[in-house]
């Protein structure tokens, strides 16, 4: 069992607060061995230990029925567990045994939000506030919530609330950051960005205010480019190291060996390409995400073009004659998914999708011979895409297991449709046309409106609206 907690030590609920000025504040006059079974169980749920911290809710409940700390904590045991339902009405219950608690109006709206009540879980992160003006994380996701609705001035205010709560808020900077850069204001975006290491658990320390943007001349200096977030992130990233070897800086690259060999191919990483556990070398280190910063990419006339990536010919050649024998021209490839599903939990699933009949309902009437690159698609997904297209959609799929591979896939096929994922970075390295399918609210580099990215000139975007409405952007695709 866990070690008792301290009314000095830090809350394990993870607010960051100290368990006295927390949830420790409901044990008062509590039994010692009653009082300890929850910080033991909010312990164990932190540590993901649902089975064993839902064992000790239950026996606090069954020795006092109106524990609300309890009951919150077994209702968002059930929003992870995969029923929201559940997990409402044991969040609202606990709400209305003792309004007084912060976290449970904060939790109740992430719990909202998560489930496509944004309206409502705005009104929640505002109790929370107004219960605690302390509670800096509400500032985050209040941001969050009015970004869903469009109000991306809003979410500015509300990140800027935050880290005045908190200088070192690394999530609220990052948010703060992607905003942002979503409206075209890059210099403040970029200076914003440098943060996400922190929110990320990427580095220990904020940002060194000393640091400065690279000089004009880079002769002599050793860099090591540190990978880091996806793989898509990686290859969009690396557009700037051109610049740097301009300069005169000498490159490596430090990250995921399946972007190695392309990687060696464009001729920029002449002191080596090493994996991620390989011994750390004596270059200078720099993460890609902060290069746009360093080089001052300020003003869309200063945005490289992607990194080109040149597919392997003899692949190529083969994996055009096996789609040659698939059917006629145009041969497109498709996707219609992006990023990971979360089972529920306050971490917001960070899955991208587009209905998979309403896709196909749009293509329909376009004769072409389809082809899936979905990345681990889903039981009968392709099917259920066909069905509803009209037209078999051919299996392509296992072509993400070797990036090489679908390199040269994407280098032979006509067109490409789909999210934004590494599959669509990889398209733009071979400089070929695509359609990028971009939801609400969209990543920064697709920017808030129009159809066209600065990031990406010669590629046509279709936006989903704002009520999650896919008609505008699946009527306007065309081939």
């Amino acid at each position: 069992m866990s070690d008792p907690i301290r009314r000095n030590d830090p809350c394990p609920c993870g607010s960051g607060r100290r368990y006295k000025e927390c949830h420790g504040k409901l044990g008062d006059g509590a039994e010692p061995r009653f009082e300890s079974l929850i910080p033991q169980a909010l312990r164990l749920h932190q540590q993901g230990r649902i089975d064993e911290a839902e064992a000790l809710y239950r026996e606090v409940l069954a020795r006092d029925p109106a524990n609300a700390v309890a009951t919150h904590y077994l209702g968002m045991a059930a929003w992870q567990r995969g029923n929201p339902h559940e997990g409402e009405r044991l969040m609202r219950a606990s709400i209305a045994a003792n309004p007084a608690i912060p976290d449970f109006h904060n939790n109740l709206g992430l719990l909202l939000r998560d489930t496509g009540r944004a309206g409502e879980a705005i009104a929640c992160y505002r109790t929370t506030l107004e219960v605690d003006p302390r509670w800096f994380e509400a500032h985050n996701n209040l941001g969050l919530a009015l970004e869903d609705f469009g109000r991306f001035e809003d979410a500015i205010d509300a990140y800027v609330q935050g880290i005045s709560s908190e200088p070192r808020f690394g999530a609220a900077r990052q948010n703060l950051a992607r905003v942002l850069l979503s409206l075209g204001r890059y210099a403040d975006g970029w200076e914003e960005y440098r943060w996400r290491l922190i929110a990320q658990g990427l580095a220990p320390f904020p940002p060194d205010p000393q640091t400065r943007p690279l000089p004009a001349t880079l002769a002599g200096r050793q860099m090591e480019l540190i990978a880091e977030q996806g793989l898509g992130d990686i290859v969009f990233f690396l557009r700037f190291a051109p610049e740097l070897v301009e300069r005169g800086a000498t490159l490596a690259f430090r990250g995921d060996a399946r972007l190695h060999s392309m990687l060696e191919r464009t001729g920029l990483f002449t002191a080596g390409l090493r994996a991620e556990s390989d011994p750390k070398s004596t270059a200078e280190a720099i993460f890609v995400g902060d290069l746009p910063w360093l080089l001052e990419a300020n003003e869309p006339e200063r945005f490289p073009p992607p990194l080109a990536l040149e597919p392997l010919g003899d692949r190529t050649a083969r994996v055009r004659a096996s789609i040659e024998r698939l059917g006629p021209p145009p041969r497109i490839a498709l996707t219609w998914r992006a990023g990971i599903a979360s089972a529920g939990g306050p971490v917001r699933s960070q899955l991208k999708a587009v209905p998979l009949d309403r896709l196909g309902a749009a293509l329909r009437s376009i004769r072409a011979t389809w082809i899936s690159v979905q990345r681990l698609p889903g039981a009968g997904e392709r099917e259920a895409l066909g069905a509803s297209l009209g037209a078999t959609v051919h299996d392509f799929s296992a072509a993400n297991d070797d990036l090489e591979e679908m390199l040269a896939l994407l280098s032979a096929v006509d067109g490409y449709i789909g999210m934004s994922n590494l599959n669509a970075h990889l398209r733009a390295g071979v400089e070929r046309s695509m359609q990028v399918l971009v939801p609400h609210p969209p990543e920064w580099r697709w920017g808030i409106e129009g159809d066209r990215s600065p990031w990406f000139p010669g590629i046509r975007v279709h936006r989903q609206t704002q009520d999650g409405d896919w008609s505008a952007a699946l009527d306007s695709l065309r081939v």
